[in-house]
C-alpha cells in the first residue's frame, strides 16, 4: 500500500495540472473573442447621405365624364295599423318604373343623336328603396307617417371632344334630369406623365446628392433607400345643380384649366470619402 499511493498521487496532481492548463486556454481564447466582438461592435456605421426632392407637371385634360340622375317616387300613402295594400303598392311601383324607363331611353337617344357613341354612355341599373317621412298639419299636433317607394336610374357619359360639354349638358337638362353631379375632367395619357414626373424628382434628388458630397470632399456612392409619394389631386369637378330643369348652360364656356401631377422622393445614398 505504501508503494502505490506516490504513484496515484503524481498521476492526480498531473491530471490537475492538464485541467488548469486547458481553463487558461478557454478563458483566453474568450478574451480574445470578447476584444474582437467589442471591436467590430466600435466599427463606425457607413457614411450616408439622405436627399428628398419634389417636381411637378401642369397639363390641360383632354377628356370629361359627366354623370346625372334620374327618378321617379311613387305617391305618398299614410301609414297607419292596417295592412298596406301590396298590389296597390306594386302597380304604383310599376308605372313609377315605366315612366322612368321611357325618360332614360329618350335621353339616350338624343344623346346618340347629338353624335355620343352608344359605348362612352353608360346607363346603370334600377335602384329602390322604400322612403318614410312625417307631416305634422295645422291642426294636428301629432304628425302623420307617409311612405312612398323611390326608383333611380343612374346615366354617364365619357367624351373625348371637350367641345361637347356645353352640348350634353343641355340634353341633360332638357331631359329633367334630377341630379346632375357635374363635369369630372381627366388625362388621357396620366401613366405617362406619372412617370415622366417620378424621373424628374429623381433626377433632382441625385442633383442635390452629388453637389452635397462633391462639396463636403465625398463620392457619392450606392443607392441604399428609395421612397416615393405620389401628390396626384382627384381631377377638378365642375359642380352643378340640376334641381330645376328650367335652367340652361346658355352657351357658357366651361374652363377645366390645368391638372396637376407631383411626386416626393427620399433617397439615400452611401459616401466614401476622398481619402
Amino acid at each position: 500500500m505504501p508503494r502505490i499511493l506516490p504513484s496515484v498521487t503524481a498521476d492526480a496532481s498531473s491530471g490537475v495540472q492538464h485541467s488548469f492548463l486547458r481553463l487558461g486556454l478557454v478563458l483566453a481564447l474568450s478574451a480574445v473573442s470578447a476584444v474582437s466582438t467589442a471591436q467590430a461592435d466600435q466599427t463606425p456605421a457607413p457614411a450616408l447621405v439622405h436627399v428628398s426632392a419634389s417636381a411637378s407637371i401642369e397639363a390641360a385634360p383632354d377628356k370629361a365624364s359627366i354623370e346625372a340622375r334620374l327618378w321617379e317616387k311613387t305617391p305618398a300613402s299614410k301609414v297607419d295599423d292596417k295592412a298596406p295594400d301590396s298590389q296597390k303598392q306594386g302597380e304604383a311601383a310599376r308605372q313609377a318604373r315605366q315612366t322612368l324607363e321611357g325618360r332614360m331611353s329618350t335621353l339616350i337617344q338624343a344623346l346618340e343623336s347629338a353624335g355620343i357613341e352608344s359605348r362612352l354612355i353608360k346607363a346603370g341599373s334600377l335602384t329602390l328603396r322604400p322612403e318614410r317621412y312625417y307631416e305634422r298639419t295645422a291642426n294636428d299636433q301629432n304628425p302623420q307617417q307617409w311612405q312612398r317607394t323611390h326608383l333611380e336610374r343612374p346615366i354617364s357619359i365619357s367624351l373625348k371632344d371637350l367641345d361637347q360639354v356645353p352640348e350634353v349638358i343641355d340634353l341633360l337638362l332638357g331631359a329633367g334630369v334630377n341630379q346632375l353631379a357635374g363635369v369630372q375632367y381627366q388625362l388621357s395619357d396620366r401613366a405617362a406623365l406619372e412617370d415622366k414626373v417620378l424621373q424628374q424628382a429623381l433626377t433632382k434628388a441625385r442633383h442635390k446628392a452629388e453637389l452635397m458630397a462633391e462639396t463636403l470632399g465625398a463620392t457619392l456612392g450606392d443607392v441604399q433607400s428609395i421612397n416615393e409619394s405620389s401628390q396626384s389631386p382627384r381631377p377638378p369637378m365642375m359642380a352643378m345643380r340640376a334641381d330645376m330643369a328650367e335652367a340652361k348652360s346658355g352657351g357658357n364656356e366651361y374652363r377645366p384649366g390645368e391638372l396637376s401631377l407631383e411626386s416626393d422622393v427620399q433617397v439615400s445614398w452611401g459616401l466614401t470619402s476622398a481619402d
